[in-house]
């Protein structure tokens, strides 16, 4: 349950709720593959230009089992109960696919791919003539909802969130309290102990259950939770210790409010922490509804329906686009189209999509250069999206079309200079009574750096019943840790992680 503290300032950071890069350069050093006993690990490289080749597909041919690569190209792969005789498939769309037996990938230094050329089918895929790449791309959308189609179905999937914060700037310009526990004295004390650096990293790996009659309806079985943060530092452990009793004592009539000028709402403060006595729930188990929402809203991202991620599929007046050729992608003929921004566009990337369906497989795509996404400055809010990244690919399926994996990283800016009033009000018939206020004047400003990577590791339909019957649990339990290590997920096959995840070391201990 995150305090009644957390939720006052997530609710002025409400504009974090985005996703962002963490321009990490890519790690080619040391590119060895190591091989134990249960456990294979590698990088994948382009072979002409050498660079790391991003969530290469990764398959153990003839077994339930595979994983990609990261965004440096690395991978990790639990190869317990198979043998060296074992082939593994390497599959980048766009190059040519590679097999090697697990024996084989030890002894070699890296995995190189080599692109595909992309004219070779042209005859075979363009049949004489040369679609037009806007009317393909419009398909798309024409034809998403066939190609996509929803049904109950659980996937076994592995989840990495990634969110770094830099606080640059922050003040508490105190004006009044009947708060107890927050006078002046204790608002600048508080000013002082915030931290101005937070870094958080979350490792999931679960079942994920979906309805037929919607394509939002989802319950969560979880495996197993790995979480880094540094917010359990002592010092703001004692700030959300005051607000965790103010929610506390909030009784059933009672709720709180934020206000800043016209703008205002209620707080939602769920579960009060008071409903948690034991110190060990509280320290290691997390209400899985909340993560259960995060996931939820996560999931929006590949159903293709948001029309500012997906601008060039939707507005495609404000792109130009080429047809760059065509290649075989699981046995369907597919075209590859190369995006920009014209007329406004913000995105540049490229796309694969089945000339037969007009399914979109793949597209890995960006801002372009000197392109931003949302960018406003009034009534003393700044707000500035200045970095996104998607990467997303489908594998088809009896017909249609399934999520195998995607990664969405965005980088913004948040600078913040207004009065806020934080409210305890009591419900009466017709005015709701005050009871306790604070106001002060809040200025600060933030970089935040997050990403979401998704990886489905097994899917298969199942009745709806299943569905229905299916309890989601009320917690979920976290394994909490101070630095990432390969021992973590050792048995299980997740996204490696990067060298900068594995260096990093919680501060303070």
């Amino acid at each position: 349950m995150k305090s009644l503290f957390i939720l006052l300032i997530l609710s002025c950071f409400s504009f974090l709720s985005g996703y962002s890069q963490n321009q990490e350069k890519a790690d080619t050093t040391a590119v060895s593959h190591h091989l134990t006993n249960d456990e294979l690990s590698g990088i994948v490289l382009d072979s002409d230009s050498k660079e790391p080749l991003l969530y290469t597909n990764i398959y153990v041919l003839h077994k339930n089992r595979g994983t990609v690569t990261n965004e440096n190209g690395r991978f990790t792969l639990d190869i317990s109960g198979l043998n060296e005789n074992d082939t593994l498939r390497f599959q980048y769309i766009g190059y040519k696919a590679g097999n090697l037996t697990i024996g084989m990938a030890d002894t070699m230094p890296a995995v190189y791919l080599k692109k595909e050329s992309y004219n070779l089918l042209e005859t075979v895929i363009f049949g004489g003539s040369t679609p037009d790449p806007v009317t393909i791309v419009k398909n798309i959308i024409r034809y998403k909802d066939s190609n996509y189609r929803t049904e109950p179905t659980l996937w076994k999937a592995f989840i990495r969130e990634r969110n770094i914060t830099d606080v640059t700037q922050m003040h508490f310009n105190y004006k009044k309290s009947s708060i107890e526990n927050l006078d002046k004295k204790a608002i600048a004390a508080m000013e002082q102990k915030l931290p101005k650096h937070n870094t958080a990293y979350t490792d999931f790996l679960g079942t994920l259950y979906f309805s037929g009659h919607s394509q939002d309806t989802l319950k969560i079985a979880p495996v197993r939770t790995v979480e880094l943060k540094e917010k359990n530092m002592a010092d703001l452990k004692q700030i959300e210790e005051v607000f965790d009793n103010l929610a506390a004592n909030t009784s059933k009539n009672e709720y709180w409010k934020m206000r800043s000028g016209i703008f205002g709402g209620k707080i939602d403060l769920g579960e009060n922490d008071s409903t948690l006595k034991n110190d060990t729930l509280r320290r290691h188990q997390y209400k899985l509804e909340y993560y259960r929402r995060a996931v939820f809203n996560e999931m929006k991202y590949p159903l293709l329906s948001d029309k500012k991620d997906w601008e060039f599929l939707y507005k495609t007046g404000k792109y130009k686009y080429t047809l760059a050729g065509g290649i075989r992608v699981n046995g369907e003929n597919v075209y590859i189209i190369d995006f920009e921004p014209d007329n406004d566009g913000i995105f540049k990337g490229r796309m694969f999509v089945s000339a037969s369906t007009y399914a979109l497989i793949r597209v890995d795509y960006e801002y372009a250069p000197g392109k931003e996404g949302t960018d406003f400055h009034m009534f003393g809010v700044g707000y500035s999206e200045n970095y996104f990244s998607g990467s997303i690919y489908f594998e088809k399926e009896n017909g249609t079309y399934a999520l195998k994996y995607f990664s969405q990283k965005t980088g913004i800016t948040v600078d913040f200079d207004r009065n806020i009033i934080l409210l305890k009000k009591r419900k009466r018939f017709l005015f709701d009574k005050t009871l306790k206020e604070l106001k002060i004047g809040l200025k600060f400003a933030v970089n935040s750096e997050s990403s979401v990577e998704m990886l489905v590791l097994n899917r298969e339909k199942i009745p709806q019943k299943e569905f229905d019957n299916f309890e989601q649990k009320k917690y979920m339990d976290i394994t909490y840790v101070d630095q990432f290590d390969d021992s973590l997920w050792k048995g299980y096959s997740i996204i490696a992680p990067t060298r900068r995840m594995k260096e990093y070391k919680k501060q303070g201990h």
